[in-house]
């Protein structure tokens, strides 16, 4: 669980420090950094499953580091992994390399408890001179921390998810040869974790069909039916001592989610609605077989009515209780998500002049503790917007 977050010259964030709960939403206009905080946590997440499991980590560089900035990138989560207080750090510690192109290397460093590691993933101009060693102060780790707190704590880090359903992803019969299937962060795949639920473990098919039940009362069932996939895959041949690629098409028998809906059965997936679909895909994330501790979720209202917001509100407080592990953050434009929110869950992002974004607690506003008791959130941030953030002066800690 992440108490507090620590950007430093990460895109749109020069310097932010921000604390967040079980669950956070993040509210603002467009382009003013929400899904950019959404994406420096998912980074740290990919950065610490590689580093710890031995791997590398290098990205484009120019495309992270703040604009005119040529300072270390650094991304730091504080929190509470594994039942341990500990910090984790994701860093940049040198200037991009020119390879093929621009990159931009990334170590890592922490604690856990009182007992501090770091992870250099390879030296300067060498991003593939991988993998090494994690053998305690061997190779590329250098740590005091118990070698089986590391790999509990990569775990915790790499059981992130960042979703951003497309509906028509969402709606696409599919195929997996995979053991167990998996659900993509667009949403492919989804029936077939939903088919391998069905068959493996039909008590988790049972609670996801019930909890979309209640968020959307116009479903009925939820059943999975037989659907041709079509997969195109590149074939080499030989010709006269020349190689050549052909794409070859194939049909595979997979999976389709199909609906039973009031009064009408056998709804295909793309005629049953978005927001049912997105429903659908965000419930299998959080209880099917990945089972996330975060998950970062941009545009929380997944086109829903406003009473079914409130809703799916309430379905996903019952699986946090259900599962305290469970973090959630999301980005939102909806007033009435809002309203389903305790105050002190809600952070308001603002876009100033010089072009960095801000980041600051709904609380924080001036005349908060004036209106409290008079304005739910959502009614609150309607009025009051997110100007007044760049009213709190130059100083601010969280840009």
């Amino acid at each position: 669980m992440i108490e507090k977050v620590q950007f430093r010259n990460f895109k749109a964030y020069r310097s932010l420090d921000l604390e967040l709960e079980p669950f956070t939403v993040l509210v603002g206009p467009n382009a003013s950094g929400k899904t950019t905080l959404l994406e420096g946590l998912h980074l740290l997440s990919v950065v610490a499953s590689n580093l710890l499991t031995g791997g590398w980590s290098y990205w484009p560089g120019p495309l992270f580091q703040s604009h005119g900035s040529r300072a270390s990138v650094e991304i730091e989560a504080v929190g509470k992994w594994t039942g341990i207080d500990g910090s984790v750090t994701a860093y940049s510690p040198l200037e991009p390399v020119q390879k093929e192109e621009l990159i931009l290397p990334f170590w890592l460093r922490g604690k856990v408890g009182r007992d501090g590691f770091r992870v250099q993933g390879s030296q300067r101009g060498a991003p593939h001179a991988l993998p090494f060693s994690l053998a305690p102060n061997s190779g590329g780790l250098q740590s005091d921390v118990d070698y089986s707190q590391l790999v509990l704590l990569r775990e915790a880090l790499s059981a992130t998810a960042i979703l951003r359903f497309v509906p028509s992803l969402l709606a696409a019969p599919s195929y997996s040869d995979e053991v167990v299937p998996s659900l993509a962060s667009d949403g492919r795949g989804l029936s077939s974790v939903l088919a391998n639920l069905k068959l493996s473990q039909d008590e988790v098919f049972t609670e996801i069909e019930v909890a979309l039940k209640e968020i959307v009362p116009s479903v009925r069932r939820i059943r999975i039916e037989r659907a041709a996939v079509e997969q195109t895959a590149v074939r080499t041949i030989s010709l006269d001592d020349k190689r050549h690629e052909v794409p070859e098409k194939r049909t595979l028998w997979g999976n389709q989610v199909v609906f039973d809906m009031k009064g009408a059965k056998g709804v295909a997936p793309d005629s049953a609605g978005e927001g049912t679909l997105m429903v659908l895909g965000l419930l299998t994330a959080l209880m099917g077989p990945s089972k996330p501790r975060l998950v970062l979720l941009d545009d929380i209202e997944l086109s829903l009515h406003p009473a079914a917001q409130s809703r799916l509100i309430a379905a996903l407080r019952a699986i946090q209780k259900r599962d305290l592990g469970v973090q959630i953050i999301a980005t939102s434009h909806s007033p009435f998500i809002l309203n389903d929110l305790d105050p002190k869950e809600v952070r308001m992002t603002f876009l100033a002049e010089n072009g960095f974004a801000r980041c600051e607690k709904l609380t924080a506003h001036p005349e908060f503790e004036k209106w409290k008791g008079l304005m739910a959130p959502g009614e609150f941030w309607s009025s009051v917007g997110e100007d007044w953030i760049g009213r709190l002066g130059e100083a601010t800690p969280n840009e």
